[in-house]
């Protein structure tokens, strides 16, 4: 689970063109810390400092927690926005994410 949870930091701290000490001072962290999380070398990190680092890259703390094969950034940012629609929209979306995709 840490591993899908570091890469994840990393991929998204990347596609928000942030570097690592940008993260740590955005979400109170040291250099070597975010460094180590990043390289899976953290075995036991604090809820609340995952979350400091989660909101500080736009996440929820339940984004690092998702399926490891929904991780990509581009996958959340999907499902954030698949999340804000009304229902009836969603599956309007939806539907024509999937004509798209079975062309």
């Amino acid at each position: 689970m840490l591993e899908t949870i570091s890469r994840m930091i990393r991929d998204r701290r990347l596609a928000l063109g942030l570097t690592i000490e940008e993260l740590a001072e955005r979400s109170g962290s040291s250099y070597s810390f975010i460094s180590r999380i990043e390289r899976g070398k953290v075995d036991n990190v604090k809820l609340k400092k995952l979350n400091d680092i989660a909101t500080a890259l736009g996440l929820n703390m339940s984004d690092l927690f998702v399926d490891p094969n929904l991780t990509g950034v581009q996958t959340l940012e999907l499902m954030k926005y698949l999340a804000t629609l009304p229902n009836d929209k969603r599956e309007e979306v939806a539907a024509a994410l999937m004509k798209i995709i079975n062309l």
